[in-house]
C-alpha cells in the first residue's frame, strides 16, 4: 500500500480532527497576542516541560514535569484539559475538565505510563502520541507511545513506554539509537513517523540532531511501532543552521512539516533561554529568528510545543518561564508563536 499524497492526508486530517469545538465565527481564530499564564495547571513548585496531546473532541490532557509531586526532582503529572474560547478576552483558554483522565478512551495509557516512568530522579520532556498524532493504516494496531527523557543513569537518555500490536505493556526501555554516553532528550516524532528530532550535548554544547528513521513518499510495508522501536536504518546528523557555536539550543518542537520552534541561550537574545522559530523551505531550515520581546525576557523562556490544533490559522504555544509574577520557579504560558503573514515573510 502506497502512502497517502501529504496534502490529501493534511486536508483529510483537518476535516476529522478536533471536531467542530470552535463556533464557526471563531474558526479561524484571532491571533493570541497575550502571553497567558496557566494558572489553574500551575503551582508554587517549578512546571514546564510540556505537552498537549491531540484529540478530535477539544478535550485532551497536559502532560507536564513538575517538582510538586517530589520536591528533589521533576516528575511527570497530568491532567483532563479543555480549550474553550473567551470571547469578551477574544482569545483561547486552556482549562481544567471536568471529566477524569481515564475517561478518554484514547488517552487512558498515559495516566498509566506516568505511574511506571516517575522516581527519584529528573523525568523531562514528555511526548505522547497515538493514533490521532502518527498516521495508521487500516486495520494496524493503534499507536500509544509516551516518550520521555529521564537522569536515572546520572545522564539523560530518551526512553519510550508503549503498547506493542497485541496491547501489551512494554518498558520503560531507552531508545538507544538516540542515545550517547552524553545527555540526550526532548524527542519530537513527525506524523509520518520517519523522522525524529532531539537535542544532545554530545559534541560539547547543547545542539538540535535529526534522525531519519524511514521514507514518507515510500510504499507502507512496516509497522510503524517497529519502525520507531527499532527502525532497519538510522541516519542521525546534527542541524547545523539551527546549532550554534557555544551555546545551548534544545526542545525542537514541529507546528507541520515546516515550522520549528526551539528554545536557545545564544547570544543575542533578551538575557537566559530564548524561544527562537525556523522554517523549512527546500530542504533547508532557515536561520533561526527570536520570538522576540512580547514573548521572551530577561529571565528563562523554555521547551516550546505547538500544539497541532487545526481551528487556529496559527501556531498557538504553550512554553515555560521563570520570570517574575507567576506561581513560583518556572510556570507555564500560552500565546501565539507567530501570524502566518510574518511567517511567509521568513520563507522569502
Amino acid at each position: 500500500m502506497k502512502r497517502i499524497p501529504t496534502l490529501i492526508l493534511t486536508i483529510l486530517t483537518s476535516i476529522t480532527m478536533w471536531g467542530c469545538w470552535l463556533d464557526e465565527k471563531h474558526q479561524e481564530g484571532k491571533f493570541m497576542n497575550d502571553v497567558v499564564n496557566l494558572a489553574e495547571f500551575n503551582s508554587q513548585f517549578d512546571d514546564y516541560n510540556s505537552n498537549l496531546p491531540q484529540n478530535k473532541y477539544g478535550e485532551s490532557f497536559l502532560i507536564f514535569s513538575s517538582k510538586r509531586d517530589n520536591r528533589d526532582f521533576f516528575n511527570l503529572v497530568g491532567f483532563p484539559t479543555k480549550i474553550d474560547y473567551d470571547s469578551k478576552k477574544n482569545i483561547p483558554v486552556l482549562s481544567k475538565s471536568n471529566y477524569g483522565l481515564d475517561s478518554y478512551s484514547s488517552t487512558t495509557f498515559v495516566s498509566t505510563f506516568m505511574s511506571k516512568i516517575n522516581g527519584n530522579f529528573n523525568v523531562l520532556g514528555p511526548y505522547v502520541l497515538s493514533q490521532n498524532n502518527l498516521i495508521s493504516y487500516g486495520t494496524s494496531p493503534k499507536y500509544q507511545f509516551l516518550f520521555f527523557a529521564d537522569d536515572q543513569d546520572k545522564n539523560l537518555d530518551i526512553k519510550v513506554i508503549y503498547n506493542d500490536k497485541d496491547g501489551k505493556e512494554i518498558g520503560p526501555i531507552p531508545i538507544n539509537y538516540l542515545n550517547s554516553k552524553a545527555d540526550d532528550a526532548y524527542p519530537y516524532i513527525t506524523y509520518f513517523g520517519d523522522k525524529i528530532f532531539y537535542c544532545s550535548n554530545k559534541d560539547g554544547n547543547f545542539d538540535i540532531y535529526q534522525a531519519t528513521i524511514g521514507d514518507k513518499n515510500a510504499p507502507y510495508t512496516t509497522s510503524m511501532i517497529d519502525q520507531i522501536i527499532s527502525p532497519k536504518e538510522v541516519f542521525n546528523e546534527k542541524i547545523i543552521p539551527l546549532s550554534s557555536n557555544n551555546a545551548d539550543d534544545k526542545c525542537p518542537y514541529l507546528w507541520g512539516e515546516n515550522l520549528m520552534v526551539f528554545t536557545s541561550n545564544r547570544a543575542g537574545g533578551f538575557g537566559g533561554y530564548d524561544i527562537y522559530y525556523s522554517v523549512l523551505e527546500n530542504g533547508t531550515w532557515s536561520s533561526p529568528i527570536n520570538a522576540g520581546p512580547r514573548i521572551n525576557t530577561q529571565y528563562d523562556e523554555y521547551r516550546p510545543i505547538l500544539p497541532n490544533l487545526v481551528h487556529f490559522s496559527y501556531p498557538l504555544m504553550i512554553f515555560s518561564s521563570n520570570r517574575p509574577q507567576g506561581k513560583g520557579g518556572f510556570d507555564l504560558y500560552m500565546t501565539g508563536l507567530v501570524e502566518m503573514d510574518n511567517m511567509m515573510k521568513v520563507k522569502k
